[in-house]
């Protein structure tokens, strides 16, 4: 099933969300990514509750850092890319950039990295303020 929230196209499936990464979640995230990021992340938790009579089993810090993971590395990706016209940088980048084209985010035992993002997940309010467009950024 596909919803649009906030202009972020979405896709939802039993046990994942997967959240297109592209210039309307770019354009949401520009300023105040975290409070941006945090309603995003509500709304598509009630969302997926709506649809699948169940919460989905990610915590809300989990499903932020990883969207501001796969976000600002494809940022970054894209300005390399725009900076050089070096054929091997380009062809190191296009795997990130296709890569973070979509974010999936899935449960435990629907995602390979969830251990990952649950790691990070602690450090939520300390990778929010090196974010660009957040106020704390130093």
């Amino acid at each position: 099933m596909q919803i649009i929230l906030s202009g972020v196209i979405i896709d939802m499936e039993l046990h994942a969300i997967h959240i297109h990464n592209d210039e309307p979640l770019w354009k949401l995230l520009s300023k105040d990514p975290e409070q941006h990021t945090e309603l995003l992340v509500e709304e598509i938790l009630r969302a997926y509750e709506a649809q699948f009579h169940r919460k989905l089993e990610i915590t809300p810090d989990s499903f932020i850092v990883e969207i501001w993971g796969h976000v600002y590395v494809d940022q970054f990706a894209d300005y390399i890319a725009r900076l050089t016209d070096l054929k091997l940088v380009k062809k190191l980048l296009h795997p990130v950039q296709k890569y973070c084209a979509v974010i999936d985010c899935g449960e435990k035992d629907h995602d390979n990295n969830r251990w990952f993002w649950d790691l990070l997940a602690p450090l939520k309010a300390t990778i929010g303020g090196w974010l660009p467009g957040s106020e704390k950024t130093c």
